[in-house]
């Protein structure tokens, strides 16, 4: 008897100790899951959907590929002759199994990593948009444009950036290297935005409505060549703080109403005994 009591005295503490350790590995994963909602870099295309205004592969197209000058695969765009190619990543259903909604909240995240080729008379950058497609944000650079400089577009309309050298033509800028960028949703329609950790000081940084759920990545007739393509890599969009919190609490009330279940089993276990 004695011995069978204490069988399953231990085989309670047992489970109760499995569980536990059970419960820390879950909220250890819960919260590496919820600190980046999306991870994406090369050679995967899985989650992109890619737009080419022709079907001639040889004026527009996308790839991916190794550069020598840079680490890793890297995703690429070509576009000539008026032709644009883009490809555009929605991160909607990530943010809503973390944050519970589909659009990027204040205190939220979008980083990518971007290197230019030449770029003749063309546009290539980066929107952010809404479901529809709609862009809220867009930073790109624009070939033989007087200013040497990437240009932001918002609420406001277009304007060149001031604060980091986002210079092309006559600066490291090139298609040598890359820089991050790095664009954070504020409460109120407001933003802030940085190239490779150089914050951007133009101001007003507002955008017409805060329903940010995509990406797009796109190269409009930089022209032909291999000279003339468009990278991007490393897409990271991180919740705010609050989320993170939220998920964790979530994950210690489950543990706590399980350990109150399994600590009554082996009180009653116990008496028996």
């Amino acid at each position: 008897m004695f011995a069978a009591c204490c069988a399953r005295t231990f085989a309670v503490a047992t489970r109760r100790s499995v569980f536990l350790a059970g419960v820390i590995a879950c909220l250890i994963a819960a919260r590496a899951e919820a600190v980046t909602v999306v991870s994406v870099s090369g050679p995967s295309t899985t989650g992109w959907t890619f737009a080419n205004t022709s079907g001639n592969s040889s004026l527009n197209g996308n790839f991916t590929s190794t550069v020598s000058t840079f680490s890793g695969t890297w995703w690429g765009l070509y576009a000539n002759s008026g032709q644009t190619a883009s490809q555009t990543y929605s991160f909607a259903s990530a943010l809503s199994a973390v944050t519970g909604t589909t659009v990027l909240r204040a205190g939220e995240t979008v980083q990518i990593d971007l290197a230019l080729g030449f770029n003749n008379a063309g546009t290539v950058g980066i929107g952010l948009q809404n479901s529809s497609g709609v862009n809220r944000f867009e930073t790109y650079y624009i070939g033989g444009n007087a200013s040497d400089t990437f240009k932001l577009n918002d609420a406001g309309g277009q304007e060149n950036i001031t604060g980091p050298n986002t210079s092309f033509t006559n600066s490291s800028w090139n298609n040598g290297n890359y820089q991050t960028i790095l664009f954070t949703q504020l409460a109120g329609n407001q933003y802030s935005l940085s190239f490779d950790g150089t914050p951007v000081t133009n101001s007003g940084l507002t955008l017409a409505a805060s329903d940010i759920s995509q990406i797009r990545f796109f190269n409009f007739d930089a022209g032909s060549g291999s000279g003339n393509n468009q990278y991007a890599n490393n897409l990271v969009v991180v919740p705010e703080p609050e989320s993170l919190l939220m998920a964790a609490a979530g994950g210690f009330a489950a543990a706590a109403r399980w350990l109150t279940r399994l600590r009554r089993n082996r009180n009653r276990v116990t008496a028996e005994c």
